[in-house]
């Protein structure tokens, strides 16, 4: 029984170990780290710079390049793009970027993954072909010419 006002500690637990799963999941989903927000969301572990967190999705078809800009691609581009938002420091001028994604919309890109890899994920050799390792052959020796000195009379 609870009295108006109180708060069930259980439910919170439970909130708490939802919001970690969720960030653990998308951090191994998009390759991009992420964590609980204090304020209820799921963000970045840290500020990133552009690199840290768009070549992944670069790589995985979230997000392209288009003549020097980066562009969202599908659903998951799109739903990290409305949580995203820029910040420069005072001594460098390339920003940090920072996210914050509600809960909801964190669970909407796990549904939508987790909807778009039907089977076990991305197998070596046969998902991604890799290219046949290149053995290193050593120089061969150049060939022995022996000086003869003519003598012209």
């Amino acid at each position: 029984m609870l009295f108006e006002g109180s708060v069930d500690m259980y439910a919170m637990a439970t909130k708490t170990d939802r919001m970690e799963d969720l960030a653990e999941n998308l951090t191994r989903r998009l390759g991009v780290p992420f964590r609980p927000s204090p304020k209820g969301g799921i963000a970045f572990r840290e500020p990133l710079r552009l690199t840290s967190w768009s070549v992944p999705l670069v790589f995985d078809g979230h997000a392209a390049w288009d003549h020097g800009s980066l562009v969202p691609t599908d659903f998951v581009g799109h739903v990290l793009w409305a949580a995203l938002r820029a910040t420069a420091g005072r001594d460098d001028p390339r920003p940090y970027w920072h996210c914050n994604l509600t809960v909801g919309a964190a669970d909407a890109i796990i549904e939508h993954l987790t909807d778009e890899d039907a089977g076990d994920g991305w197998v070596i050799g046969e998902d991604v072909m890799l290219e046949p390792t290149a053995s290193a052959e050593a120089p061969r020796p150049k060939p022995f010419r022996r000086r003869t000195s003519h003598k012209v009379a």
